[in-house]
């Protein structure tokens, strides 16, 4: 059935009701407002304006139709001119032509509209008759930022912001200056803009990259001069991003990942992925990766730990961890300042061993109540000496699992270094007991030397004689290995174990072939009773040496031992122990030793080496510069070279230069034979030679 179109109509109507007027109603509805006039700039009744102003702009209420215009102005004070609109069509500029200064005085008045028909909206309706003016003075109150886009203070600011707008309280000069995080906010797609009445900055960025959310931009504006040349004071701005809410960062993901196994030795790089931009200048990170640089991606949201060594493999089967942010190390923040909150994670290397890794049990008919590791490595040379190096825990507990997880990341980070250096290496487990807090075994105090304590059923006596032990059962296994052993070792340590390390050698120099304490406790011990007429008691020094250890001090056999004592020219961390020491005594050592708290350590340095040389030690003291309390690895490479250089197992290249004269048939003295006459027959043979060679070259 089809109905007539009136019927169609009608039907339409009954069908939409009201709603179908309203609608019809709506689309024919009429804009009968007329506009207005909301400001101008120069504000309507200003003084004191400059005479350099060469820009008006009127602000109307709405959209203009710009192709009627019509103005009365001052001809003979403004003069020739031109006028032109904003893109929205609702402000009208009028810019003269000259550049001359205006008089003083003069009174600048614009009439829109005179006849009430000319200036209108779009939709026709008139401006009534308008007329503002101002008067030409001196200029001396400095311009103002009277507005900004987005507003100071913004939230949830668009990620795809086109760009920023300044609006100033006067006519500026054309030049602008600005800071911002270019970074963050991008390459502009093109040089600030001024409006036409330069009283409006526009600073544009590519609203096709996004920014990121959360972060708060801020602008400085700085320099910046009306027509007279008036500064403007420095004016900062900000707002935020994506969100209303200005939340902590956090850590998003890393590489490896949290937890990861079976990483490749050979890794380079770790990167830590953020919520949000950070400070790229706040960095916190505690960890036992290798010596490594940083480096930020251009949001500042990936930080890059890049390893400085590219040549030495990860340790094997290591756990590396790291905390960012750990308590009284506070630095990460966002670019709000806020902080990140404690964040660890880690990730444990593939077990691909270059060394047998042993763990030998206590045994106390041999000496020793604590079990101990020794690395091995893989080829090792036939004639070697063993490296110890004692271990730090860094804290207090009962719990030997605590001490033993500590020690086994000590020797597996430091076996690389003893295969660099071809020689075995025994770690000790030695707890730092909770119940007997002043103990500090780890540094082999005084106390360390004088205690009978019992810890779970084991004995903490004379650690240093147990430790004697565990070398002697060592050098034992490694000689029913076929390896030769040296009789003495080498012995190195940091911080605490630096300081074991420079009291042991003190106790029992006959037992070392050379050592390298590193920063140890803030002071090597001094190999004197006393010093500028003070008494420098054990740790500290000698005077009471007897009578802690049961034997007199040797000084002969101490200064004939090589000793690299280093430590770094920021490292301010400082255990000085004086415990027991008479007052007098503690107050002049700490008078010549600056106790006061976190000192620089090195400062001390040139006393100790002063000391030292009193005694005619073969000492060697180094500052590092830019160093901290850590190992870094250069100093790694300066001990290498400084044990290689000791290493009295090795043949030395006056010995092997004589070898060649003799295989090569020149005269050589009887007792020039001993290196090389290896059957003892007097003589070198070439086999001989060849063995010794390969002996020299660390391959036999």
């Amino acid at each position: 059935m089809t109905l007539p179109r009136l019927s169609r109509m009608l039907l339409m109507q009954v069908l939409l009701g009201g709603l179908a007027l309203g609608l019809f109603a709506e689309v024919h509805a009429q804009d009968t407002t007329p506009p207005t006039v909301v400001s101008t700039a120069p504000a309507n009744g200003a003084t004191n304006v400059s005479g350099k102003t060469r820009r008006v702009s009127i602000t109307f209420s709405e959209p203009m139709d710009r192709t009627f215009i019509s103005y009365n102005y001052d001809v003979v004070n403004w003069g020739s001119h031109s006028y032109s609109w904003s893109d929205d069509d609702r402000v009208f500029y009028i810019t003269r032509d000259s550049t001359t200064t205006i008089s003083n005085g003069t009174v600048i008045s614009f009439t829109l509209s005179p006849g009430g028909n000319d200036f209108r909206d779009k939709a026709g309706n008139y401006l009534a008759t308008y007329t503002f003016s101002f008067t030409i003075g001196p200029d001396t109150t400095p311009p103002t930022v009277v507005s900004t886009y987005p507003s100071n203070g913004a939230t949830g600011v668009t990620v795809n912001l086109a760009g920023v707008a300044i609006t100033f309280s006067e006519e500026m000069q054309a030049s602008s200056s600005y800071s911002t995080d270019f970074e963050i906010w991008g390459t502009a797609p093109g040089a600030p803009l001024w409006a036409p009445d330069r009283r409006t900055l526009y600073i544009p960025r590519n609203p096709a990259v996004a920014l990121p959310v959360g972060v708060t931009i801020s602008f400085t504006l700085y320099n910046m001069r009306d027509l007279e040349g008036l500064t403007l004071p420095s004016y900062t701005f900000s707002f935020l991003v994506g969100t209303d809410v200005d939340l902590k960062p956090s850590v998003v993901s890393t590489s490896p990942g949290n937890g990861a196994t079976g990483v490749s030795r050979d890794l380079q790089t770790v990167s830590i992925t953020f919520s949000e931009p950070m400070n790229p200048g706040a960095v916190s990170i505690g960890t036992n990766f290798p010596e490594y640089s940083l480096s930020w991606n251009t949001y500042h949201t990936v930080l890059t730990l890049t390893r400085n060594d590219t040549v030495t493999k990860l340790a094997a089967g290591l756990t590396y961890n790291f905390i960012l942010n750990g308590v009284g190390y506070e630095n990460f923040r966002d670019t709000q300042g806020n902080f990140l909150p404690e964040t660890s994670f880690s990730f444990t290397t593939v077990e691909q061993y270059d060394y047998e890794l042993l763990r030998i049990p206590e045994d106390p008919t041999k000496g020793y109540h604590w079990p101990y590791f020794l690395s091995i490595p893989n080829g090792l040379r036939s004639r070697t000496v063993l490296l110890v190096e004692p271990n730090n825990t860094g804290a207090l507990s009962d719990d030997l699992a605590v001490h033993e997880a500590s020690a086994n990341s000590l020797v597996r980070t430091r076996s690389d270094f003893a295969i660099a250096l071809d020689v075995p290496l025994l770690v000790p487990i030695f707890p730092r007991p909770l119940s007997y807090s002043y103990l500090y075994t780890h540094a082999l105090d005084r106390y360390s030397l004088q205690t009978t304590a019992l810890l779970n059923g084991k004995s903490l006596a004379r650690i240093d004689l147990q430790l004697m032990a565990m070398i002697a059962d060592a050098k034992q296994r490694l000689s029913a290995r076929g390896f030769t052993m040296a009789d003495k070792v080498f012995m190195m340590g940091f911080s605490a174990s630096g300081a074991f390390t420079s009291r042991f050698t003190a106790i029992h120099p006959d037992l070392i072939m050379a050592c390298a304490p590193g920063s140890p406790g803030g002071w090597p011990i001094a190999p004197v009773p006393s010093w500028q007429g003070t008494n420098f008691r054990y740790p500290v020094g000698i005077f009471d040496f007897a009578a802690l250890t049961g034997s007199a001090f040797d000084v002969n056999r101490l200064r004939n031992v090589p000793q690299f004592i280093y430590v770094g020219n920021l490292d301010q961390n400082d255990a000085l122990d004086t415990r027991e020491f008479p007052l007098d005594e503690k107050n002049a050592i700490c008078a010549l030793l600056d106790c006061r708290p976190n000192p620089y350590i090195s400062d001390r340095w040139p006393i100790a080496e002063q000391i030292y040389e009193s005694v005619q030690s073969r000492a060697e003291f180094k500052v590092y510069p830019d160093v901290a309390h850590t190992i870094t690895g250069q100093m790694l490479r300066d001990i290498l070279q400084f044990f290689e250089k000791h290493d009295t197992t090795r043949i030395g290249l006056s010995e092997i230069i004589l070898i060649l004269k003799v295989v090569s048939g020149m005269g050589f003295s009887p007792g020039d034979v001993t290196q090389g006459d290896v059957n003892g027959d007097g003589r070198i043979g070439l086999e001989e030679a060849v063995y010794v060679l390969q002996m020299a070259a660390g391959v036999r």
